[in-house]
């Protein structure tokens, strides 16, 4: 059997046991679901789930790894391009999100709406690093650090009801409008610290 054809039949089973992760951590949230739910989801056997996993954490940490490759690289995209008026994570993770909305919705929902450790650490770097650029002094002070948590919050919530409503938004005019209330607040109390006090 050619190679090609063993890594594609690789990359299948993979990818089912990735979607039934996906699909059961949105239902009942990760911690209830077992490797024997995910080999039922996927419809392979618990020998096939330990040829390529040894465990559920690392099915997870894996399909995480991936999903986490595609949102850097475009980020790193448009870090290269960005305006000084906005971050360079929001917009890709919004179009990712919407081309990958079950995907999205399993990580984000679920009845606990757990967020994996990864993303949040990813996304909290990413506001910190473009935030630090804007404040005028103290980079590394109480300021930042709120205004980075309040940014990341405020993300989250958003992508939340967004991915959840089946709005008729466009990620670009989400972006936007999360841009436009974020940078109100966060200019307000980086640019201008004196405003606060």
């Amino acid at each position: 059997m050619p190679t090609g054809s063993i890594d594609r039949r690789v990359a299948r089973t993979r990818n089912l046991l990735q979607q039934a992760l996906f699909k059961l951590t949105a239902e009942k949230g990760y911690a209830e679901v077992t490797v024997e739910d995910i080999c039922r989801q996927a419809d392979v056997g618990r020998s096939t789930f330990y040829t390529h996993y040894p465990d559920k954490d690392s099915l997870r940490k894996a399909t995480i790894g991936e999903h986490m490759k595609t949102l850097q690289t475009r980020g790193a995209e448009r870090h290269s391009q960005r305006n000084a008026k906005g971050f360079s994570f929001s917009g890709p993770v919004f179009e990712h999100a919407r081309a990958t909305r079950e995907m999205h919705r399993a990580l984000m929902g679920g009845k606990k709406r757990e967020m994996p450790e990864e993303i949040r650490d990813w996304i909290t770097s990413q506001v910190r690093c473009e935030l630090a650029n804007i404040q005028a002094s103290d980079k590394g002070g109480a300021r930042l650090e709120i205004a980075t948590r309040f940014t990341v919050g405020a993300f989250f919530e958003v992508m939340h009801w967004w991915l959840e409503e089946d709005t008729e938004l466009s990620p670009a005019e989400i972006d936007q409008m999360f841009l436009q209330l974020t940078f109100q607040g966060v200019n307000a109390v980086l640019a201008d610290p004196t405003s606060v006090e």
